[in-house]
């Protein structure tokens, strides 16, 4: 051909093998994982860590604040069911976006289509 058609394929060439050694791998660990559900329970078990650390947050800013002023605050056994709430709410969120993603994995709808279309 010429030699710049010669250095494109030949530089398109050395892309997809340095993607195939690099980035494949991980790609396909990556949907192994999502596949499995693995990454839905690590996100999971991280909800209730974060729900926890903020309730101690929360509770000790307003411990501060009411210390202030000499006075201490009451327990409040709502908060705990709010917090509940908060977390199977989280929960359930994260459950809807991993069953999105794995659709949308299956499907293919990430590989944006309209590059691959032909123009007319």
């Amino acid at each position: 051909m010429g030699i710049a058609a010669d250095t494109y394929a030949t530089i398109s060439r050395e892309m997809f093998d340095d993607w195939q050694r690099r980035f494949y791998p991980k790609q396909k660990e990556l949907m192994e994982k999502s596949q499995s559900g693995e990454l839905l329970n690590e996100q999971l078990g991280r909800v209730d860590a974060n729900a926890a650390s903020s309730m101690r947050a929360a509770s000790l800013g307003e411990a501060n604040s009411l210390a202030r002023y000499g006075v201490t605050g009451e327990k409040d056994n709502n908060r705990k069911a709010q917090l509940s709430l908060a977390t199977v709410s989280a929960k359930n969120g994260l459950r809807d976006h991993e069953r999105d993603r794995s659709m949308k994995t299956l499907s293919g709808a990430g590989l944006g289509v309209k590059n691959y279309a032909k123009p007319q």
